[in-house]
């Protein structure tokens, strides 16, 4: 026979492993009471109604006192200017070009150990250097490069 303990925490598990696919952040904190309610059963044998109770107010008290925060943790912040504090962009870096870059069709250039599609106003070569301006038709996954003159 399965022991209580091993129930509620296999039981937390999923819930845990149910709120990847579940929008809201709600049902990790239900996971949690379950955790509690199994850390109890390690120490003292209760039956089953307070074990409800347990699983109940932990859930409820996690959900109050914790959430917030988690939620700062896990989700992160948004801003209105997409462009706002995004301070990963790479404005201004030195890439190889690997595939020739026209003012009508996307090249390929290479940044941090993978190719990106690539724009520019002119005809840039493979091989050559360019640099990163911007993102180029409103999209997250196309650069606007400059060829740098070679000095």
């Amino acid at each position: 026979m399965i022991p209580p303990w091993l129930i509620w925490f296999l039981l937390g598990i999923g819930l845990a492993f149910l709120e990847l696919f579940l929008p809201g952040f709600i049902v990790l904190f239900f996971g949690i009471g379950c955790w509690v309610t199994a850390g109890a059963l390690l120490v003292w044998d209760i039956s089953i109604t307070p074990q409800i109770l347990l699983f109940i107010t932990a859930s409820v008290v996690s959900l109050l006192l914790l959430r917030k925060w988690l939620q700062r943790v896990f989700l992160g912040a948004s801003s209105v200017n997409p462009d706002a504090g995004f301070d990963d962009f790479p404005s201004g870096q030195h890439v190889s070009v690997l595939k020739t870059i026209t003012p009508f069709d996307h090249g390929r250039i290479q940044y941090r150990g993978t190719t990106w599609y690539a724009t520019a106003e002119e005809t840039i070569e493979a091989g050559n250097t360019v640099e990163i301006i911007k993102y180029a038709d409103n999209s997250r996954q196309i650069f606007f490069v400059r060829k740098i003159n070679p000095s």
